[in-house]
């Protein structure tokens, strides 16, 4: 399986990852500079170069397919093989849908749109590694190599949070309750 041959063997992956992210950065190069991202989209406040994208992207891909590899081996169970696989491609569009939606000025389709991945954190754990990777390149066109992770550092934070409260702790209270 493809996502096997991924977690073991990183190198390629992070290639590809990276070849891409050098390729938009000389294009947006020779096309008029480099985009610089500003936070919360007002010049005012501090910029962000696309130039960071080639050490931030590439490094946490690293970090993020070598916690995945160690996710599935620690529970195989819950972090399947094709759970990864379904979860990363799952974010990955979800993330280019977000940009698209971005780039044609829909804010008040995004504004709500961005609170999914917490409604379905209350189902299942989207807070995996696979599915913070995907996320992440699939914003990266559009935000760079910085805001998409702090983005997605938020999200899979607050997920983690809903996931372990609603999947464990309301469970584990329950419990609890029913021995006294």
């Amino acid at each position: 399986m493809i996502t096997q041959k991924v977690l073991n063997n990183k190198i390629p992956f992070i290639i590809v990852v990276t070849s891409l992210v050098t390729f938009h950065v000389l294009w947006e190069y020779f096309s008029g500079g480099v985009t610089t991202h500003h936070l919360l989209a007002r010049e005012d406040l501090p910029g962000i170069s696309n130039w960071w994208g080639l050490l931030t992207i590439p490094l946490l891909s690293w970090i993020l397919l070598s916690l995945g590899k160690w996710q599935h081996y620690k529970n195989k169970q819950i972090y399947s093989l094709s759970k990864i696989t379904t979860g990363f491609i799952s974010s990955l569009i979800f993330g280019i849908l977000m940009s698209l939606l971005w780039e044609f000025r829909l804010e008040n389709i995004l504004q709500y749109a961005i609170w999914l991945p917490l409604i379905i954190a209350l189902f299942i754990p989207i807070h995996l590694a696979g599915n913070l990777l995907g996320f992440i390149l699939g914003l990266t066109y559009t935000f760079g190599g910085i805001l998409p992770i702090g983005i997605g550092c938020v999200l899979t934070i607050l997920s983690f949070i809903i996931w372990t409260i609603f999947r464990k702790g309301i469970p584990l209270i329950f419990q609890k309750l029913k021995k006294k």
